[in-house]
């Protein structure tokens, strides 16, 4: 049972006095066993024997370091999703980016400030690993609340599948059509706990409180939409930007994005609701397109009759729910901060298509990304004048030069008949449209004077968003599709962001160097490992099939 007091903050009070600190994890990444949806046992991958990983949790002005010993049979990395790593690039945690990872028996300290507060979470950023179970919230906490509330619960909400990531990855990317395309489904997991016994993810609440939700989409696939029966959600943040409040009856995430609700608990214990955590996966090719509807209670009295959706005819469910598309870009954040304007227009078109290595890929304007030998920060950093030419890092990380303080616009036009959320490292950005490639004027929507901030997108099916953000964070960061087995399929490109600020401010960790050397990775030179403009053999395919 999910008792509040086993994922709620301590009192506000305490909370305000807590003084700046430093917060020491000492992590062993290994391997267990689980059974989360109640049937299936497999091998996960958690922290210190226990799974999943603990909540973590931090005030605004804590150190947080992160001994990260790696006891897998692969290399790992961890990856603080939503945190901008201002200054400290190197504990980003992206492998083929900014580390090499961390070797079997390695290890490596993340160590880093934290300036920003709300809802953020930890995962692998080393394939698709995350998918196995090493992931976990972060929470963040300010010195002053903008909104009051009595308790705080976090909801990690997962489209949980009972295979282990490499098997599905090589599905698919299977030459095979048959082998690629034979449907799977995932169930839901709600802070790691699922399956028939609804009692597992049991919320208790007390009439008249106050709650905040804290709601995190950890999952490799799926879009989940939450909602409480008879309930309605006021929405105060996104992806860890406080808003001003918005209320509707229910919220969709899609993977990497969070939000925060306040939900006014009932004033008497007549009745328990049913709460939904439903799956729609759409957003993943392979996956058996379905809503998997998922129920669990919100109990207010343990004896308490249950309001709950009931069924009304073959596959149909009557319900107080709406499922109305919730459109961040009407949110209103609490600091309000113009857009920046464009210096630099970078135009993406989404696209899913057959390769000529006769599996699927997918790609930003037919480019579909590899990770390199050597990560793109050491690149930067060992290059000298070059680390300004884009060739230098490969071709298949699709680099884009940025200017220091240059102001960027992001157009992406998602030609796919998948949703996608798109991620990026190191920023918030500003959401300025959003529409359909039909150019339909009643399906576009522009933002506010002062434009929400988010770091995760959702980009419907041949719909398009534009997102500005300005560079003022040197260093190299990832824009990928947070669907993490899209990411493998090649949905990724690289920001190289103020090349010469990198190598004037960045001092690689020993450590890292360490690693790099212990999975046989160079220490210097371009994308291959050689000097300069020697790319020799650089590979720029797999190149889509005419007709596909």
């Amino acid at each position: 049972m999910l008792r509040l007091a086993c994922y709620c903050c301590v009192a506000l009070s305490v909370m305000l006095l807590a003084a700046a600190k430093p917060v020491v994890l000492d992590w062993d990444i290994m391997y267990t066993s689980a059974k989360p949806d109640g049937k299936n046992e497999r091998r996960v991958i958690g922290v210190n024997g226990q799974w999943p990983p603990p909540v973590v949790y931090v005030d605004v002005g804590d150190t947080l370091t992160i001994n990260a010993n790696n006891k897998l049979d692969e290399p790992t990395s961890l990856h603080t999703h939503g945190l901008f790593q201002n200054g400290t690039n190197y504990y980003d945690g992206a492998v083929g980016a900014t580390e090499c990872g961390i070797p079997p028996n390695g290890s490596y300290t993340y160590r880093m400030n934290i300036t920003q507060s709300g809802t953020f979470w930890i995962h692998s950023h080393y394939l698709a690993q995350y998918v196995d179970g090493l992931r976990t919230p972060l929470i963040s906490r300010p010195a002053v609340e903008h909104y009051k509330y009595d308790e705080e619960v976090v909801l990690m909400l997962e489209a949980w599948y009972n295979r282990n990531s490499h098997d599905i990855n090589d599905q698919l990317l299977s030459t095979s059509e048959a082998t690629r395309l034979k449907p799977f489904l995932p169930t839901t997991l709600v802070n790691s706990r699922g399956g028939p016994d609804v009692n597992a993810t049991k919320l208790s609440f007390t009439p008249g409180k106050k709650y905040r939700l804290r709601l995190l989409n950890v999952s490799g696939t799926g879009m989940i939409r939450f909602g409480i029966e008879n309930h309605m959600l006021d929405v105060i943040e996104l992806d860890g930007v406080d808003s001003e409040i918005k209320t509707v009856p229910s919220i969709q995430l899609s993977a990497g994005q969070r939000a925060s609700v306040l939900v006014t608990a009932k004033n008497n214990v007549d009745y328990n609701y049913a709460y939904h955590a439903d799956i729609y996966t759409d957003m993943q090719a392979g996956v058996e397109r379905a809503e998997l509807p998922y129920t669990g209670v919100v109990e207010y009295a343990p004896h308490a009759p249950l309001i709950a959706p009931t069924a009304i005819g073959h596959n149909k469910i009557n319900t107080t729910m709406t499922w109305d598309f919730f459109d961040d870009i009407d949110m209103v954040p609490i600091e309000k901060l113009p857009a920046p304007g464009v210096n630099k227009w970078l135009p993406v078109e989404v696209r899913t298509a057959i390769y000529d290595d006769r599996k699927e890929h997918m790609a930003f304007n037919n480019r579909t990304y590899a990770p390199p030998l050597v990560p793109s920060l050491i690149t930067a950093l060992t290059s000298g004048y070059q680390g300004w030419y884009p060739d230098v890092y490969g071709y298949k990380t699709y680099p884009v030069i940025l200017d220091h303080l240059e102001d960027v616009e992001v157009a992406i036009f998602n030609t796919d008949t998948n949703s996608h959320p798109f991620h990026i490292h190191g920023h918030n950005f500003f959401i300025i449209v959003r529409g359909t490639i039909d150019k339909n004027p009643k399906n576009r929507k522009e933002a506010v004077q002062f434009p929400m901030r988010r770091d995760t997108i959702t980009v419907p099916a041949q719909s398009y968003a534009l997102v500005r953000f300005k560079a003022d964070n040197p260093g190299i960061w990832m824009m990928h599709c947070h669907m993490q087995f899209h990411n493998e399929q090649g949905l990724a490109l690289t920001f190289i962001e103020a090349p010469f600020q990198i190598i004037n401010d960045t001092k690689l960790p020993d450590q890292l160097l360490k690693n790099c050397a212990a999975l046989g990775i160079p220490t210097s030179g371009n994308a291959m490992g050689r000097k300069g403009l020697d790319l020799a053999n650089d590979p720029h395919g797999p190149y889509p099939l005419a007709g596909f």
